[in-house]
């Protein structure tokens, strides 16, 4: 038997005792003589011979009726046969007074059965069953639903990070490829050296950034691992200082949220500059909060204004999956000025991230 099976069965016994207690303490003064138990036991067996009337209104509009019209937006069809339904059900329960009170509390009615104003007292026995089944059964479907959408979310917010990543790491084999093919064509000693830091560095991403998060040691490694990889491509004209004061390394953070900020500094800084340059990256973390700050020169002569340089993929993705994953417990401040290019990431981690 299915848990949903045992839940609606365990509610119409509740339903069904509650009322045969409640029949028992507001009994007629001649019922009142009998025993508690033998009043409830008689009270029980009548609400058993009513009981398929109050149910069957219920299953028949909510499991049948709902899907088949109501879903369909065809609500004067669903209407109309949800109060037919309702209709037969108060007659059938009528066609049950003569022999519940014949054989069961021994008394045979004097009185008209079908007349308007019994119907209408049986209307405030029957649909309270319905009303109150149905209000538990719409909150559920309710909640259900809520959580559908909230999973859904989930998936989409989910399927996007994917999709980011899936064009961001591409993005950056691309940069690095470009990057050694000018070394090789020089013939530089570095060659070799360099394609081995890409292929830590690609095994790193394509083996160990799968999962949502990742200890941030591990991303620490990665753009250290970056950063020998660039400098093998420079002489002592590019400067990199890379400080960093973390309180707990395995402290989880977003995989590869921190690496193309670095790499967005060695494009547009030290590749675009002729002269002496700097790259200066800053990270601390305390108390599960997060400050990364990048600062690098800039080449004036070829900067006709102020603004930031062009966006690439690699940068715009990781503003979105900023958004997705942090939502508001980040901050991100780029600052595009005629000598220098700065970058200030806030984040706080969460605990359990």
């Amino acid at each position: 038997m299915s848990f949903r099976v045992f839940i609606h069965i365990g509610f119409w016994v509740f339903f069904v005792m509650l009322y045969a207690i409640t029949k028992v303490l507001f009994a007629p003064p001649h019922l009142m003589e009998l025993a508690p138990l033998a009043r409830f036991s008689r009270y029980l067996l009548a609400e058993l011979c009513f009981f398929p009337w109050k149910i069957l209104p219920f299953y028949f509009v909510f499991y049948y009726l709902v899907p088949k019209y109501f879903r369909k937006g065809e609500y004067f069809k669903f209407g109309l046969y949800a109060l037919i339904s309702i209709v037969i059900s108060l007659f059938g329960h009528r066609t049950m007074v003569f022999p519940v009170s014949t054989y069961i509390f021994g008394e045979p009615i004097d009185f008209n059965a079908y007349s308007l104003k019994r119907i209408l007292f049986t209307s405030l026995d029957i649909l309270p069953a319905i009303g109150l089944a149905s209000t538990i059964k719409l909150l559920r479907s309710s909640v259900t639903s809520q959580q559908k959408q909230q999973e859904l979310e989930k998936e989409k917010l989910k399927s996007e990070l994917n999709f980011l990543k899936a064009q961001t790491n591409p993005h950056f084999l691309f940069n690095t490829l470009n990057n050694l093919y000018g070394l090789a064509r020089k013939n530089d000693t570095n060659t070799a050296p360099s394609i081995m830091k890409l292929s830590n560095i690609m095994r790193y991403i394509l083996y160990e950034c799968s999962a949502p998060t990742v200890p941030i040691e591990n991303e620490v490694m990665i753009i250290e691992d970056y950063i020998q990889l660039e400098k093998l491509r420079y002489d002592d004209r590019l400067k990199v200082r890379f400080e960093k004061s973390v309180d707990n390394w395995q402290q989880e953070i977003a995989s590869l949220i921190l690496l193309p900020f670095v790499e967005n500094a060695f494009k547009h800084g030290a590749s675009e500059s002729r002269v002496d340059t700097y790259i200066d990256i800053q990270l601390v973390l305390k108390d599960h909060h997060l400050s990364f700050n990048i600062k690098n020169t800039r080449d004036s002569e070829n900067i006709k204004t102020c603004n930031s340089p062009r966006e690439g993929i690699g940068l715009k993705n990781v503003k979105r999956q900023l958004e997705l994953v942090y939502d508001s417990q980040y901050s991100l401040e780029i600052r595009p000025e005629k000598n220098t290019y700065s970058v200030e990431l806030s984040m706080h981690l969460n605990h359990d991230s």
